[in-house]
């Protein structure tokens, strides 16, 4: 017992030790770690769809340069196919277009063999459109110089492209596109009904309507990681407002699939649209498990009969990756109705103007010509009439 004060007076005596070292004679607060930032919560892509892009033989005419040679694909002007809406898709992250027509065989001609020359296709990319889709009934117009020169120019360029290839082995790899926009892995499946009684060269690939080869594309997409699948089919009757029992079943099927945004082409006329909602969500906060475009129209074309086949639509579709859960939730798209004006109705070539153009500001109506304002008019009233878009989404103004 005699031990203890000594034990303790040395306590006061000796240096502080811990761990066989010297310690401080005042242990200092440890300062706060820089916590590591986390990742965003969401992830958003906004991806714009426009229709098919055609060149029939007065629309080649109209852009000609005059004294240039025809034979030239620089000799043609198109700045003004894509001039209007610019601004509308300035902010998406992607633009999709269907360019129904193969590219660099002259003589260039429109329907009904196609064979547009580069500088439209070039327009296009230097106007904002990302992805140009090729399986259409058109593309096989100049047969195997058609395809090959229409792919080579694509690639040699470096405009992304999905729906033809040089190979199965090309096809493989390639299909379904998968680009990764903002950080989203989004797969492009592009495929048609057929290409006008045309058969494919060999060893070239056209997607076709085989829903053995469209299942197994989507698997791949999957296999690869995508976590967002877009189906841009061509299909349906041309000149119908309304799909057929065709498109009907197709549309159902992909779905079935897990593709979650499927966007037509072909019939030259604006389809009505359709949106799938989640059963597994509360009533009051339904998510949208899918939408369905059947048909954007034409986007620029010489055709004027019915009238509705100069009136078209825009469509941008935006999905949302939560980072928490890595799911995927989509809004509701939106669109614009847009008219295409031919040579000398608007400009002097041929044009394409949103209907909303006129909406904001009635004034614009004096740069019409002739009686194109109220066929232009009418013709959106009534097809606007119809509710084709009904519970859709809703038209953006853009000022």
């Amino acid at each position: 017992m005699k031990l203890l004060p000594v034990f303790i007076s040395l306590l006061f005596i000796l240096p502080r030790t811990g761990y066989g070292q010297l310690m401080p004679e005042r242990i200092r607060p440890r300062l706060p770690q820089p916590v590591p930032l986390l990742h965003k919560k969401n992830d958003t892509v906004r991806i714009s769809f426009i229709g098919d892009v055609m060149q029939h033989g007065k629309q080649i005419r109209s852009a000609l340069i005059p004294g240039k040679d025809p034979s030239d694909p620089h000799s043609y002007d198109y700045s003004a196919a894509f001039r209007h809406i610019r601004k509308y898709i300035s902010d998406s992250d992607l633009t999709v277009a269907n360019m129904e027509f193969p590219v660099g065989v002259p003589p260039y001609t429109g329907y009904p063999e196609f064979s547009a020359p580069l500088s439209i296709a070039m327009e296009a990319s230097e106007s904002g459109i990302g992805l140009f889709l090729t399986a259409n009934n058109h593309l096989l117009d100049k047969s195997e110089a058609g395809i090959e020169r229409t792919l080579h120019l694509y690639d040699s360029l470096g405009f992304r492209h999905t729906g033809a290839y040089r190979s199965r082995e090309e096809e493989i790899a390639e299909n379904p596109k998968i680009l990764v926009i903002n950080g989203i892995k989004t797969a492009f499946l592009n495929f048609t009904y057929g290409t006008n009684g045309f058969a494919v060269p060999p060893p070239y690939i056209v997607n076709q309507m085989d829903s053995i080869a469209v299942k197994a594309a989507i698997r791949r997409g999957f296999e690869r990681g995508a976590e967002l699948v877009v189906a841009l089919p061509h299909w349906g009757e041309e000149y119908q407002l309304h799909p057929n029992g065709v498109q009907k079943e197709w549309a159902e099927m992909l779905r079935r699939e897990g593709v979650r945004v499927i966007i037509g082409g072909h019939p030259h006329v604006p389809q009505s649209a359709e949106i799938e909602l989640c059963s597994q969500t509360m009533p009051l906060m339904q998510k949208i498990k899918s939408i369905t475009f059947y048909s954007l129209g034409n986007y620029i074309s010489n055709q004027s009969v019915p009238d509705y086949t100069q009136l078209e639509l825009l469509v941008t579709i935006t999905a949302v990756r939560d980072n928490t859960d890595g799911s995927i939730e989509l809004l509701p798209p939106e669109y614009h109705f847009l008219w295409c004006f031919k040579a000398g109705e608007f400009e002097k070539d041929y044009t394409v103007v949103p209907i909303d153009y006129f909406l904001n500001d009635p004034s614009a109506r004096e740069r019409v010509k002739g009686k194109e304002y109220e066929r232009m008019m009418n013709t959106y009233r009534y097809v606007d009439s119809l509710n084709l878009f009904e519970n859709i989404g809703y038209e953006r103004e853009k000022n």
